[in-house]
């Protein structure tokens, strides 16, 4: 069939539609049929052109492609640390989203004069993952208020949060010395009011060194005791190995590993020898009775057999328990 035909043929619809009655120039009702009949030629064009080469097509719309990101969110909106003191974890978290699978690398800003994080800024985090970070304030840090920002970075895309940080004044005076060297350790965050002391203080016998978990700035130090090595006398500094909150230290039996507790939710075991952080081990919550969590093994004690007793303490009150 020719074009011709076909566009012959088509254009029967309009025959199937009556046309409206004349009317007088002056009657009412003529512009509601002159509408009618109009309406009708339309809707026969439309069928014209609808069949016109007998093939009706079809366009596909692509579906909308979301672009993969992040998000931030900290576990807590503010803080508040003493002078010299140390502040609770706060938990910093990348929630992935649309399949993002990269790591965001955390930049801590405007943070006072005096003030260090562990771990130190910038670190990162994976995404999906979460990071407990403790603030640590020097005694000289000058009282106030502060807003902290946490900004986030992954390639193209950033996003930031803030928290409100106060510094308390303290009832702290200068920090003296030990017999060998200082510390800085603060006497309110090593042995709090509504707490049993810890064993902040081992000596390794074997190397000649004095282990101090300094829990305020988030470390464990390690002093020499002795001459032994040219240039480091006693009572120098020798390594300063990062453990957030450390809060305890015990040797092992056999003297190779150095045990830390902590204030947060691990164990930190510390190669004696070459003084460096050998594993963490994440210690699981434990709820001995209704609404009672233990989750800060804040002190852990090396006993016969390679075990430990360790102090189990509530994150949001002062009584503790001991496991084996």
């Amino acid at each position: 069939m020719s074009p011709s035909a076909q566009s012959l043929r088509v254009q029967n619809p309009l025959k199937r539609f009556p046309a409206a009655p004349p009317l007088p120039l002056h009657s009412a009702n003529a512009e509601p049929q002159r509408a009618f009949a109009l309406a009708n030629t339309l809707l026969a064009l439309t069928l014209f052109a609808g069949c016109q080469g007998g093939v009706t097509q079809s366009k596909v719309v692509p579906a909308l492609v979301v672009p993969a990101d992040f998000s931030l969110t900290l576990s807590s909106a503010s803080l508040s640390i003493a002078q010299g003191g140390v502040s609770p974890p706060i938990t910093v978290a990348v929630n992935a989203e649309h399949g993002f699978v990269d790591s965001v690398q955390i930049t801590l800003t405007d943070l006072p004069a005096g003030i260090t994080s562990n771990p130190a800024s910038p670190f990162t985090i994976a995404a999906g993952a979460n990071v407990a970070v403790i603030l640590g304030a020097a005694v000289t840090t000058a009282t106030g208020s502060n807003t902290v920002t946490e900004q986030a970075v992954s390639g193209s895309l950033s996003h930031s949060a803030n928290f409100a940080l106060s510094i308390q004044t303290s009832v702290l005076a200068g920090l003296p010395r030990t017999t060998y060297a200082r510390t800085d350790a603060v006497p309110l965050a090593d042995d709090p009011p509504s707490e049993p002391h810890h064993r902040h203080i081992v000596y390794d016998p074997a190397n000649r060194h004095l282990f101090v978990a300094d829990r305020a700035l988030n470390r464990v130090e390690v002093f020499s005791t002795s001459n032994q090595l040219s240039g480091i006398g006693i009572g120098a500094r020798v390594a300063q190995i990062d453990v957030p909150g450390a809060s305890s230290a015990d040797l092992s039996l056999d003297g190779s590993t150095v045990w830390v507790g902590t204030i947060t939710e691990q164990v930190v075991a510390i190669d004696a020898t070459l003084l460096r952080v050998r594993s963490r081990y994440f210690v699981q919550p434990m709820s001995p009775a209704p609404n009672t969590t233990f989750d800060r093994p804040e002190e852990i004690l090396m006993v016969a057999g390679g075990s430990g007793l360790m102090r189990l303490r509530q994150s949001s009150a002062g009584q503790a328990m001991l496991v084996l």
